[in-house]
């Protein structure tokens, strides 16, 4: 395969060289153009020994004037590593005023594929431009590597750390067809109304499973994202079905897996376990309406009523019998055998293939750790959400066929 990697200046250059190297060992073809700024990071004859291919970094540069279109055209696939602030904001807005901007216009209309994996501190990661431009990179067909957290250069802790080499290599390699793969992702939590005004809910954000729904629009897959009203939204494009209550959820999820075809679900939502059915004020039974406001009373006595599991009928309602169900489990005990008990509970439901669990005490800002349970006996930490949804996204393949089999993950 013929590999075209474009550098922009940035501490991750020192990493993006471990890519090079890896890709080269593969017997891939590397060739790479930098910005004249890569090598304030790295050297030129570090890149040139690494890929064994002249390194390319001025427009101007001797017998290499038309280079941005002739290695446009050479290259099976185009990357973007490190992709800093500046020249995300740069292509995404047109510009082309350095071999790395020309080359990238130069290719992007060739229908090939296009990756960036952005590097960068949290605060321009989070930069109202930095994020549009992500938007518009991505509604072209740009598949976004997405930057983790973890510990900056600079010594801060945040988002913006260049993804993982190995990981952008499994991405990046992936003979999976990704573009037709689909995944249904809900979120956040249900509201359960005891009028038009009061309800009954939830702590539920619903930033996990929009986290979840980005890391894989970001890699080429269909997502469909089933949220609450006030649920967190997902940054990048993705179909977006919006539920309330309980019977929303209910209704919605099985009119969406009754009437399309998804590959996975990954069901996230934080769900209520009742309902409303009546209330007494003053002695007076009253049935729960969305349509008045009750009155203000010294008492009210709510009667609810069991909600019915959602997740023991995805199976049941699904189009594609074969289709891979997350299920999460959020426990809220010091207790380890509990913990484990109601994560084996889960899991041994008919149709669930893996569970993702964490416990209350383990949710924090800055850490957000789940175990992935394949089995009673098999089970991934991972260290926060895109480690989390790395792991799915190896289950989404076809070698990996169902829980009670042996799997071997990296």
């Amino acid at each position: 395969m013929n590999i075209l990697l474009l550098m922009s200046g940035s501490i991750a250059c020192a990493k993006t060289t471990g890519l090079i190297s890896l890709w080269s060992k593969k017997g891939h073809t590397v060739k790479v153009v930098c910005t004249t700024s890569v090598f304030q990071f790295i050297g030129k004859a570090t890149i040139e020994g690494l890929s064994g291919n002249a390194v390319i970094s001025s427009i101007f540069e001797e017998d290499n004037m038309m280079e941005h279109i002739h290695l446009s055209r050479w290259a099976d696939k185009v990357i973007l590593a490190p992709a800093t602030a500046n020249i995300i904001n740069k292509i995404a807005a047109g510009i082309a005023d350095d071999m790395v901007t020309t080359t990238w216009v130069a290719a992007l209309s060739l229908n090939k594929p296009m990756y960036i994996a952005p590097a960068m501190n949290s605060m321009m990661w989070v930069y109202p431009a930095t994020q549009e431009s992500i938007l518009k990179l991505q509604s072209w067909k740009v598949k976004i590597l997405l930057p983790q957290a973890g510990e900056l250069a600079c010594g801060e802790v945040g988002t913006g750390r260049l993804m993982e080499i190995n990981d952008i290599d499994k991405i990046f390699t992936l003979k999976i067809n990704k573009k037709d793969k689909h995944i249904l992702i809900t979120a956040g939590g249900t509201r359960e109304y005891v009028d038009g005004v009061r309800y009954i809910g939830n702590l539920s954000t619903g930033k996990t499973g929009a986290e979840v729904a980005d890391y894989f629009s970001a890699i080429g897959y269909h997502v469909t994202w089933l949220g609450a009203i006030n649920a967190v939204q997902p940054h990048l494009p993705c179909s977006k079905v919006f539920y309330e209550t309980f019977k929303d959820l209910a209704d919605t999820l099985k009119q969406q897996l009754q009437n399309n075809h998804f590959d996975t679900i990954i069901h996230a939502a934080a769900i209520s376990d009742f309902s409303v059915c009546t209330i007494k004020i003053n002695n007076q039974d009253i049935i729960a309406c969305r349509k008045t406001k009750l009155p203000t009373s010294d008492s009210m006595e709510l009667k609810l009523k069991r909600n019915p599991k959602l997740v023991s009928q995805l199976l049941q309602w699904s189009k594609n019998l074969h289709i891979k169900v997350v299920a999460f489990k959020l426990t809220n005990t010091d207790d380890s055998t509990k913990r484990q008990k109601a994560v084996y509970k889960l899991l041994r439901q008919d149709g669930i293939d893996f569970v993702a669990h964490n416990d209350l005490s383990d949710i924090c800002k800055k850490n957000h750790p789940f175990t992935l349970y394949i089995s009673e006996s098999e089970s991934i930490k991972c260290n926060n959400t895109q480690n989390l949804c790395k792991q799915i996204d190896l289950l989404q393949q076809d070698t990996i066929l169902t829980k009670d089999k042996g799997v071997k993950l990296l």
